[in-house]
């Protein structure tokens, strides 16, 4: 079993299928919705799928030829502790919680095992402390 991470990108017919459960049904892959977004233009998914690697390759092929853009994520948060100036602003907008003040020192504590690479805290970091890196 191997764990992978996707950004699934929909056009607006495809929002309404039921590509997730075929996913499940019909490729035996679990999954966990990090983030979605349903909009006009269409959607976005951000999943993390579990499941033997034959198995998820042949799930991105049936997203793909259902027309689904397929990004899949190789990236990764990185914190320069020498730039974080602790102000917080990354603490309240991670998703993950992957992020946190330890109000006793007042320092930002970065978890990269709950991280899910949204890349939201590196536009919200003043000082360009938090970096995506591939």
């Amino acid at each position: 079993m191997s764990k992978r991470k996707f950004n699934l990108y929909f056009v607006p017919e495809l929002v309404n299928e039921p590509i997730t459960y075929i996913l499940v049904k019909d490729f035996d892959l679990k999954f966990n919705i990090l983030r979605a977004e349903v909009m006009e233009k269409g959607g976005q998914l951000l999943i993390e799928v579990d499941g033997k690697p034959a198995q998820i390759t042949k799930g991105v092929a049936y997203l793909q030829n259902m027309g689904v853009k397929v990004e899949e994520l190789n990236e990764f948060v990185t914190k320069d502790e020498e730039r974080c100036t602790n102000c917080g602003m990354c603490v309240s907008i991670c998703p993950a919680d992957a992020i946190e003040m330890d109000r006793e020192g007042w320092k930002v504590i970065f978890h990269l095992d709950k991280c899910i690479a949204c890349g939201l805290c590196v536009s919200s970091c003043p000082p360009r402390a938090m970096k995506l890196k591939a």
